[in-house]
């Protein structure tokens, strides 16, 4: 442990200026574990003004989740441990906001070697964000912009679109609310199995939809439930309640390849993938949506091992329903040619006379079959 009376032989007088000073946010505590410094820099993140006093016990202060049950100090006291360092927690800020944390803590000895305090170094944990979020397109940064605010927020939220993307930004809004991975639950029907404490977010696909928003859930749950469509908000409109449709594969086409590496990572953050097997992945998702995409991922990940090949990408049922999809729109032929002219495009880089000569085609009629279907160039694809 680090002795205290070296620090004092060192920094003497100046060790709350030293501390006031620092980037990090600091707390010491006594041998009782009361609060007896906090630095700036830790009262902003925990939300208390400088003129707000501060004192008591620490987890009075923090009401961080794990407190009771596996406090890092403890940890460090009972394993006769220097310090601890990065232990993932969440403190509570003065109005009840999760904060996700990783905390070191440094056990302070008096002369004789007996426990006389602690300081703890709090530095905030950045949440992984979703694949949807993964984009760099406007429409990628609009979607994480307003996920981040709803985060923030204490409303319940109503996601509208395909199920695998609903459940990527439920989670993503959960972790930038700052609450513990490990509270992020799934509606089963009732709230009988579910903890009651500390609360967390719930989320429900589509059947679950009007039973969990109908009436306010347990106090300090946020619900998020994820439909195909918009519904009305059922209930009397007593609890806040957003509602965020969800870009879809061809809105974000031009992130697609970051959301299919990202979804893989999460799937198996070891993998390793050939780009010739991203790029066919890209292809169809661009295809066929999030909804299907997600069992082909699901079934490349388990051929492929550690390392995803082009030849692990499964086929059953890829051309059927692309097929299937074009079949759905009311001039097939003239969808199958649009969708034919967007590829190329994409894979030209909106060169227009490199995709016309991969077409075939004068730079004239591809001009023209542009207008026809009414495609445009995207707004970070300059003329050429």
């Amino acid at each position: 442990m680090a002795r205290l009376e070296d620090l004092r032989d060192v920094l003497g007088e100046s060790l709350p200026a030293v501390l006031e000073n620092l980037s990090e946010a600091v707390l010491i505590l006594d041998h009782q574990r009361t609060l007896r410094f906090v630095n700036d820099r830790a009262r902003r993140l925990l939300g208390y003004n400088e003129s707000e006093p501060l004192g008591g016990r620490c987890r009075l202060t923090t009401r961080g989740i794990d407190c009771e049950n596996a406090c890092p100090l403890t940890y460090a006291l009972e394993s006769r441990l220097d310090r601890v360092d990065d232990f993932s927690t969440v403190y509570h800020t003065r109005d009840g906001r999760a904060v996700s944390l990783k905390v070191t803590v440094i056990p302070l000895s008096d002369a004789d070697g007996g426990f006389r305090g602690a300081v703890e170094i709090l530095r905030p944990a950045e949440p992984a964000p979703g694949a949807l979020l993964s984009g760099r397109s406007e429409a990628a940064i609009a979607l994480k912009n307003r996920v981040t605010e709803i985060a923030a927020s204490d409303s319940h939220v109503m996601l509208v679109g395909d199920s695998p993307a609903c459940a990527d930004v439920a989670r993503t809004i959960h972790r930038y609310s700052g609450v513990a991975e490990s509270l992020f639950f799934s509606w089963t029907g009732a709230w009988d199995d579910i903890p009651p404490w500390p609360p967390g977010t719930m989320f429900a696909a589509s059947d679950g939809v009007a039973g969990l928003l109908a009436k306010p859930p347990p106090e300090g749950w946020r619900v998020i439930v994820g439909v195909d469509q918009h519904h009305d908000v059922p209930g009397d409109g007593s609890f806040p309640c957003e509602v965020l449709e969800l870009p879809t594969a061809r809105d974000l086409h031009v992130d697609i390849p970051l959301i299919v590496s990202a979804w893989l990572r999460e799937l198996e953050p070891s993998l390793t993938i050939h780009p010739l097997a991203l790029d066919k992945l890209t292809r169809m998702a661009r295809d066929v949506g999030f909804e299907r995409i997600q069992r082909v991922l699901r079934g490349a990940v388990g051929a492929a091992g550690g390392h995803l090949e082009e030849h692990h990408i499964p086929e059953d049922g890829y051309r059927a329903a692309y097929v299937d999809e074009l079949l759905a729109q009311d001039d097939p032929l003239s969808a199958l040619e649009r969708r034919l002219l967007f590829e190329v495009l994409e894979r030209s880089g909106w060169k227009m006379q490199e995709a016309a000569d991969r077409l075939g085609i004068s730079r004239v009629t591809l001009w023209r079959k542009l207008k026809d279907h009414g495609i445009e160039r995207p707004n970070n694809h300059c003329e050429k």
